[in-house]
């Protein structure tokens, strides 16, 4: 299958997720990345997430669109991984321009009853690109296991990424927990519930807000005085 333009590649793309075509999700998206008519950093930001965003919304208020939300979501998740050796090289070619010098290390939590991870797992693919060592919680995690998990990683950052609004007093109560452990940790905020009211990385912080892998450059900037 050949390589198209980024608007051809989004809009085929499109069409085989609103169709379920795993298989032609997936070739389309390899043949970009190994052709390098795209990086990962394109990828992310142009074809998957507004793709995923627009199956949603075209399906939104049908009787059967959860089921094929779900479908989508894992297709979605497959695609993700897939990348990941284009994730290694585009990580090592970073750390090589710095000789070697890592951005810090960082987790991506989702607190307890949040289960959309996939911007998440994007965000934590970025972070790795960036130099940072990345490790990716995964959804609904309890308190007490994040807890655990800083104990055990010692991260410099922490980045809570919360969609669902009714979650934000779960990350206010993870924020408080992190401060008393380790008060030096910075933390972060990602997700739609961040997103769309950034007021809320006020009231709960000081907090930094992250929409983006140009917001992840500048933490590099502010770290190492340099970009990748």
């Amino acid at each position: 299958m050949a390589f198209t333009p980024l608007s051809d590649l989004r809009t085929s793309y499109q069409h085989a997720l609103v169709a379920l075509d795993k298989a032609t999700c997936v070739r389309l998206i390899q043949d970009a990345l190994s052709s390098a008519s795209i990086d990962v950093i394109e990828l992310y930001q142009d074809v998957l997430s507004p793709a995923l965003n627009e199956s949603v919304e075209t399906e939104m208020g049908k009787d059967n669109s959860i089921w094929k939300e779900h479908v989508r979501s894992e297709i979605t998740r497959t695609v993700i991984e897939s990348c990941y050796p284009f994730v290694l090289k585009a990580a090592a070619k970073t750390l090589a321009a710095r000789r070697n010098k890592s951005a810090g290390k960082v987790m991506i939590v989702l607190p307890a009853e949040e289960f959309h991870e996939l911007g998440a797992r994007m965000g934590a693919d970025f972070f790795q690109i960036l130099g940072f060592e990345a490790l990716f919680v995964g959804s609904n995690t309890p308190c007490e296991a994040i807890m655990n998990g800083i104990s055990y990683f010692q991260p410099d950052y922490i980045d809570i990424h919360v969609v669902n609004y009714y979650n934000l007093f779960k990350a206010k109560e993870l924020i408080a927990a992190i401060k008393q452990i380790n008060p030096a940790i910075k933390i972060l905020a990602s997700g739609y519930a961040f997103t769309q009211d950034p007021d809320q990385s006020v009231k709960l912080g000081p907090i930094c807000l992250i929409n983006s892998y140009a917001d992840i450059a500048s933490l590099v900037g502010e770290q190492l005085g340099d970009l990748p």
